[in-house]
């Protein structure tokens, strides 16, 4: 068909996609369960949790559990930080997500992914307050799963 990878490319990128997901932690139960999640991947034009249009192949993410392993969505960025089961980023030093500390101001500083990119979206010396601001911010923006 027009517009389709040729055989030998469609492998290789299948086999790479395979290589990368399983590094990534993602579980498959067969061959055909993989292939099913491989198709609707590559096939994804939307996120599965907001509807938002991926602007490009790399806003794709595999949504899936991280104890498990098992696959669940096709989502965007933003869904896929928002996920309940989302490990902390290294750097985070609060124990909330999203929330840091700016050592050169000497402020936490509350981040979120806003259109794609990640953005500053409020900055307090306090982190109780932060954290009730982070809060009620995500609930009035939608900005949960």
């Amino acid at each position: 068909m027009e517009g389709e990878l040729p055989f030998e490319l469609y492998k290789y990128h299948k086999m790479n996609t395979k290589y990368s997901w399983k590094s990534r932690g993602l579980v498959w139960e067969n061959e055909a369960e993989f292939n099913d999640i491989y198709e609707r991947y590559i096939y994804a034009t939307r996120c599965e949790l907001c509807q938002k249009i991926f602007p490009d192949t790399r806003n794709r993410q595999m949504e899936h559990c991280h104890d498990t392993g098992k696959f669940r969505n096709i989502v965007c960025r933003r869904c896929n930080m928002l996920k309940s089961d989302v490990k902390m980023a290294s750097n985070n030093t609060s124990g909330y997500k999203g929330i840091f500390w700016h050592k050169r101001d000497n402020v936490w500083r509350f981040q979120a992914f806003i259109d794609g990119k990640l953005k500053d979206v409020k900055q307090m010396k306090d982190l109780d307050e932060l954290v009730k601001f982070r809060d009620q911010w995500k609930i009035e923006n939608n900005y949960h799963t």
